[in-house]
């Protein structure tokens, strides 16, 4: 079950759900905001095909050619609990080697290493949905919110697909009683 937003879906979200979904900046950095301590990777895979490898509409996203190498990577955001706080498939064209590498370092967050070499990505948000969440433990398979966005460098090329997945007992999908 995937299912993209309609607005009237989106405004019955909990207003943090909301905010994460439209937003255009780091996650990594909101998601700690939201949780209140920093987040790790948990690098589960990262590997190097072609664009000619990817989903269909991952690669009409990235504009990539069949030939294209691209790096994909798969990994959770955890609190140092263990706790899994999203789950992430990223698609990144790896024709810049400087950029490339920020974007698949295996110890750091994308948040993390774009903000300790002081780059900034423009984001553009996709869409935004409700699917399950994948990771293993009480959370499993319950539904859970979603974006998809794009990465752009400096000269507005996309470098990067973005699938995320959000625990939903840290992004809500109901309001909860106060």
């Amino acid at each position: 079950m995937t299912e993209f937003l309609t607005d009237t879906m989106e405004s019955d979200l909990p207003s943090v759900t909301r905010m994460l979904l439209r937003a255009d900046g780091s996650m990594t950095r909101l998601l700690e905001a939201l949780v209140g301590r920093p987040l790790a990777l948990d690098l589960t895979d990262q590997r190097i095909t072609i664009g000619g490898d990817l989903d269909p509409a991952v690669r009409a996203a990235l504009h990539c050619d069949d030939a294209d190498p691209v790096v994909v990577r798969r990994s959770t955001l955890t609190m140092s609990d263990g706790a899994a706080v999203s789950w992430n498939c990223v698609a990144v064209v790896a024709t810049d080697d400087e950029l490339t590498a920020l974007l698949t370092d295996e110890r750091l967050p994308i948040g993390h290493s774009l903000a300790a070499a002081r780059r900034h990505l423009a984001r553009t948000v996709l869409g935004a949905g409700v699917t399950r969440w994948p990771v293993a433990g009480s959370q499993e398979n319950l539904a859970c919110a979603y974006k998809e966005s794009v990465l752009f460098d400096h000269g507005s090329t996309v470098v990067a697909h973005l699938h995320e997945r959000f625990n939903p007992a840290y992004v809500p999908l109901l309001e909860t009683a106060r």
